[in-house]
């Protein structure tokens, strides 16, 4: 039942964190992620590394609302945006994937009204959180073969030749599907 109190309340902090529009309230939800950062032992190098990874989108998107909005509207935007990555860094540290299913699965308990099994819905949830890591890995692997293999990776020949790039990429993936597939069904959580 906490984690499930813990997804609502972060789901709710980041939700209000969208509707904070005074930069003095924006510095005080940053100290509270700073104290929470604290609190629960999270390193912050990397947390300020996850942000400066997210920052080319940030900007981008910015920026893309100081020209179809106006100057203030961009920067609350880009603060705000930064806070959310900061306190999802946060939550991904101190919460389990395992404890994730958990959340979800007492969240929709409701749905059993409907018929509808939340349990399978947290296996979902699950099993996607759990597979960007492994979409990550398979990008590495295919920049460092095709690295070897004397490609040059700019945006020119990503864009050109994409095929060698996306070929590879989701056929690995498939494969890793299948893989994650099998050990779901060897478990017993599925059945054909």
């Amino acid at each position: 039942m906490l984690s499930a109190i813990e997804l609502i309340l972060f789901l709710s902090y980041t939700t209000l964190i969208f509707f904070v529009k005074q930069y003095y309230l924006l510095g005080v939800i940053f100290s509270i992620n700073i104290i929470l950062m604290f609190i629960f032992r999270v390193n912050f190098k990397k947390g300020v590394l996850f942000i400066i990874k997210l920052l080319p989108f940030i900007i981008f998107t910015a920026i893309l609302n100081i020209v179809l909005g106006d100057i203030n509207l961009g920067i609350l935007i880009g603060l705000r945006l930064i806070l959310v990555c900061n306190i999802t860094y946060i939550y991904s540290e101190i919460q389990t994937i395992r404890n994730l299913q958990i959340a979800i699965e007492k969240i929709l308990m409701p749905l059993r009204i409907f018929k509808i099994n939340s349990k399978d819905i947290s296996i979902i949830v699950g099993i996607s959180v759990a597979f960007i890591p492994i979409v990550k890995k398979e990008i590495e692997n295919l920049k460092c073969s095709l690295i070897s293999k004397g490609f040059e990776i700019n945006f020119k020949n990503v864009i050109t030749r994409s095929n060698c790039i996306l070929m590879p990429l989701i056929i690995g993936i498939i494969k890793k599907t299948a893989e994650i597939e099998q050990s779901i069904i060897s478990k017993g959580y599925i059945s054909l």
